[in-house]
């Protein structure tokens, strides 16, 4: 083992005893002490911090053109500051999920649309839930499955096994499961052809020939068009899904089906309704800019590239 994975295991150890408080304190504590905890890692995650700030003072002016918009988060810092403000609430919540005390957190998800979840499950052709970093979107998987039906999540694996063992623990709750991305489109066909359900997180990089260029928060960014080649092919229903917390609760909002394209050939057709997919997301984030994970590098590989989607020489 290597100083490096040393490192890694140590701090993965001390994370692990970070969660033991957090999931044994009565709900409404553990989450104002997690919000707590946000203050005390904007300090200590420095590195993150200025990755997440970067992020947003290059997105903001086209944020604050956007109909929605709430002049409240009117600099980066505004907005960073509440964003670890959630991240330490998630850390309070994904720790009561991790040791399955998880009843009283599950019981505060509200379901908003469930009525266009059963008109596209109703098909019979599956149904691909298209969500994105936004929340605590574990636990919209998780209490899913706990209240309606089971969802196979599509993940990429860790570079570090012992991650994937900490977070297939908690997915695999209540009747879920894991998908990894590397053998992932038979596993999501035979699913959907059992009409089951697939969660895909589409606000990742993804680089040819996995994905293609589409506008994402003003700027163009790789984007899997796994989502929209699967439904093609399958004729599962896309729908959009998405969580976020107001005050104590977590709203899962779904959205009405995503029909797919008829105009253009093939290609044509996969590069619109992929861009389409962002427009979703970018909407979350516009109304809730301080829950979504902006401590990831989602526009790289395309600074070359200008919002136009032309080459810049």
């Amino acid at each position: 083992m290597t100083f490096r994975d040393l490192k890694w295991a140590a701090g993965t150890s001390a994370v692990m005893l970070l969660t033991f408080p957090f999931a044994l304190l009565p709900l409404r504590s553990a989450t104002r002490l997690g919000s707590k905890l946000g203050a005390v890692l904007y300090q200590v995650l420095r590195a993150w911090r200025s990755l997440g700030l970067e992020n947003m003072e290059r997105m903001l002016p086209w944020l604050q053109l956007q109909p929605g918009w709430s002049p409240v988060y009117h600099t980066p810092a505004r907005l960073a500051w509440e964003l670890f403000e959630n991240m330490g609430r998630l850390v309070a919540e994904i720790s009561r999920l991790y040791h399955g005390l998880d009843r009283d957190l599950i019981a505060t998800v509200e379901f908003r649309g469930l009525e266009h979840f059963e008109k596209a499950s109703a098909r019979g052709k599956g149904v691909l839930f298209i969500t994105a970093h936004c929340g605590n979107w574990e636990l919209m998987a998780l209490s899913f499955g706990a209240k309606f039906k089971p969802v196979a999540v599509v993940a990429k694996p860790m570079k570090k096994q012992y991650i994937d063992k900490f977070l297939e623990k908690m997915r695999y709750r209540h009747g879920n499961s894991v998908i990894y991305r590397d053998h992932a489109v038979r596993e999501i066909l035979t699913l959907l052809k059992a009409n089951g359900i697939v969660g895909i997180l589409v606000d990742q990089v993804a680089p040819p020939p996995h994905g293609v260029i589409a506008n994402f928060l003003g700027r163009p960014a790789w984007t899997t068009m796994m989502p929209v080649r699967v439904a093609m092919k399958s004729q599962a229903a896309l729908v959009p899904i998405f969580i976020h917390h107001e005050g104590e609760r977590n709203i899962v909002t779904i959205h009405p089906e995503m029909e797919l394209g008829v105009v253009g050939d093939e290609a044509e057709r996969i590069q619109r309704d992929t861009d389409r997919l962002n427009r979703y997301i970018e909407q979350q984030i516009i109304s809730f800019p301080a829950q979504w994970n902006w401590f990831y590098r989602r526009w790289k590989g395309t600074d070359a590239i200008a919002p136009n989607g032309a080459e810049i020489n």
